[in-house]
Parts: C-alpha cells; structure tokens; sequence
C-alpha cells in the first residue's frame, strides 16, 4: 500500500521493452484559422469550424481575428487566440495600413514561437499578402479559403481583386468551397490541382429549426443578406407581383444592406417589408425563425452562405439555377430550382413549393439530411484531414 509521499516502483525496462509498451504517436498540427475581416458570414465561419476543429485528437487549434470584426469571442472560449487590430472604416484603413507590416509580423512571430505550423485563412483580406509573407519567413505553411474566383458583377473593387488573387497563387493549399469555383480557379490558370481541396460550405446555425406548418398562410418568404445587382433581387419584386396579382397568399421579407434598384411599384406592394440596414449577426436568427423559405434570385452565384444560414434554421431554398447554387440546392429534396433566372420562372418556383404541402414537407426532410451531412463537424474532419494530407506539407 502506497503512503502519501511514498515514490511508485517501476520494473526496469529494456529500451525495447519500452518501445513496446510505449505505442509511437503522430505529432499533432498545430494549426491556427485566421479570419481578420470585419463583417459579414466570415465570423460565423470562423466560430462554427473552430468550435468543431478543437474535438479533433490530431490537431491544435489557434485561431486569430480583428478586434474590429463581428467574431462573438465568448463562442471561442479555450481557444488560444491571437488578435490582431486591423481597421474599422475607410479612414482608420489609410492610416492603419502603414502599421499593417509590423503588426502582421509580430502576430506571425507570436505565432512561430507557440508552435503553430499550418496557418488557414477562412476569407482574403486586404492583408493577406502580408500574412503570407510573414508566414513565408517563419516557415510556417498556408491554406487559403476561396469563396469566389471571379468578381460579382456589378461589384468594382480592381485593386481587391488584384491582391486576392495573388495571394490564391502564393498560398500553399487552396481550399473552395464549391466545384465551380475550384473549375473556375484550374481554368483561368490560378491554381493546380495538386494544391486544391474540394470541400462545401459548412451549415451556419443561428437558429435551430422551428416546427413549420406544412401550409402556412400567409406563405413566409425571405430574401436575406448584401444587397448587389448580381444577386437579382429585381427578379424577385416582380416574381412577386404577379404572384400576388394571382392570389397566391404568400409574404416577402428583404432585409440587408444595399441600395435596392427597382421601380417604385414593386418596392411599395402589399406583402412585402423591407428591412434596410446591415443585420447584426444576433438578428439574424429571429429573421430566419419568422420564414418558411429563402429565395434566392441570383444571376450569377460561386456559392452561398445564405444557403448554409437557411438549412441551419430548417428553411427550404428557392434559387435560380445559377453557378454554385445548383450544387446546394438539391432540386425538389432541398428546394426548387427554377428553370432559369427570370422572373416568370422564379414565380413558377415558388408557386410549386407554396401550393404543394407534401413537397414543402419532402423538401424540409431533405434539408435536415443535408444539414446532417454538411455540418460544420463534419466539414472540420474534412478540413483537418486536408491539412493532414501530404499535399498540405507533411511530407
């Protein structure tokens, strides 16, 4: 019997006796996701493959952020974390950048000395190019999310562009989170193969599911995030209109930011609200509560978060057939697909669905599975098995 105090007795062993006993185990990757933007569905990114990232046995998860940006830091708790002050406004931009070089070099350095070999960066920042090198130097290797290879029409940001495709040609690993945008990257000559991982875009739960009439009258509808030309929301006012003027009982919601290009009749009908603004993310989760379906009328699309935001919630999607978005949107499983991004066809869509309660109800089983698959547990697993991966750089 052992007393307090009293030292535990080994057997000697041999060397070999102990390499027997002792089981040789894979050195972990200390790996570090890194979301330094400001707003938008980067900072629930971020907290969702975080959170999941750090049950995986092999890896040692860091994440760094902007204190400017959205990131709820209470959703990171235990997590080493390294911060970084990046800007908050075109102004604090100007005169923060010529400090950029510094603070990204002592936050790479802090990094270097814990340890971390494998940095992820979730979205391109105006920085990157920076974080890049830093990390160059330190030896450490990169992983860079690309949600978008082509710019969005309509949007006009040349200088952005530039640095973000450079910084997809100069990291290690290229990760997409759709087939048509790691197509459009081999194809336009940005990226090998032998450096790019296919994954999805993992589901973002701001609200859980919520029991839903299977006819529900009005029929909720909702257009939700940035309002751009691209995302064609023109299409959907007009759909609307003649839904309406046929007498489908349905609503329509439009919340975000954004100046909506549209004649005065379809922005003052009956049915419709408009919450302009930008929806701070502990918002979004009521908005999504209050629907029945998202709509999206896009004319061009790589693939959306606003998808992932509405199957969290249990919402069937609507959509336009469209880029990425045929890849989310499982025809008649998940949503409807209209036969193409017009108006009349868009309406035709969300007539099928409104009017056919045993659809709506295949289509909300559908989601649940598909939300089940694409989780964002699953998609660390799938994440850390790519940085796992030789051709991440462990070998």
């Amino acid at each position: 019997m052992l007393r307090p105090g009293s030292p535990i007795e080994t057997p000697d062993l041999t060397l070999s006796d102990a390499i027997k006993t002792e089981p040789v185990r894979p050195a972990k990757r200390s790996v570090a996701l890194v979301y330094w933007g400001r707003q938008g569905g980067g900072a629930a990114l971020l907290t969702r493959i975080a959170r999941a990232m750090t049950r995986d046995p092999r890896l040692d998860l860091s994440v760094s952020y902007s204190r400017q940006s959205e990131v709820e830091t209470g959703e990171l708790d235990g997590i080493r974390s390294f911060p970084i002050d990046t800007f908050a406004g075109a102004a604090s931009f100007i005169t923060r950048s010529f400090a950029a070089p510094g603070k990204v070099n002592r936050v790479i350095e802090r990094m270097r000395d814990s340890g971390i070999d494998t940095i992820a960066t979730i979205m391109p920042h105006v920085w990157g190019g920076l974080l890049l090198r830093a990390a160059r130097r330190a030896g450490i290797r990169t992983a860079l999310f690309v949600h978008d290879a082509d710019p969005h029409p309509g949007e006009r940001r040349p200088i952005l562009d530039f640095l973000a495709r450079r910084e997809i040609r100069e990291s290690d690993l290229i990760v997409t989170l759709s087939d048509h945008v790691a197509e459009r990257l081999l194809a336009r000559g940005d990226v090998e193969e032998d450096r790019l991982v296919r994954l999805y875009h993992p589901i973002l739960d701001y609200a859980p599911p919520s029991p839903r009439s299977a006819r529900p009258r009005p029929f909720r509808l909702l257009f939700f995030g940035r309002i751009l030309p691209y995302k064609g929301l023109p299409l959907l006012l007009e759909a609307f209109r003649r839904l309406r003027t046929e007498g489908l009982e349905c609503s329509l919601t439009v919340a975000g930011r954004g100046r909506i290009e549209a004649p005065a009749e379809l922005l003052n009908q009956p049915g419709l609200a408009i919450q302009t603004g930008w929806i701070a993310p502990a918002k979004i989760g009521d908005l999504l509560a209050e629907a029945d379906a998202m709509v999206l009328p896009y004319r061009e699309a790589s693939q959306s978060g606003v998808v992932a935001a509405a199957y969290g919630s249990g919402l069937p999607v609507i959509a336009t057939p469209v880029g990425g978005l045929t890849e989310q949107v499982a025809a008649d499983e998940t949503g409807i697909l209209a036969e193409a991004p017009t108006a009349e066809a868009l309406a035709q869509a969300i007539r099928r669905l409104v009017e056919s309660p045993e659809l709506y109800e295949t289509c909300r089983t559908g989601v649940a599975r598909y939300a089940d698959a694409h989780s964002a547990a699953r998609f660390a697993v799938a994440l850390g098995d790519a940085l796992l991966d030789r051709s991440a750089g462990n070998g």
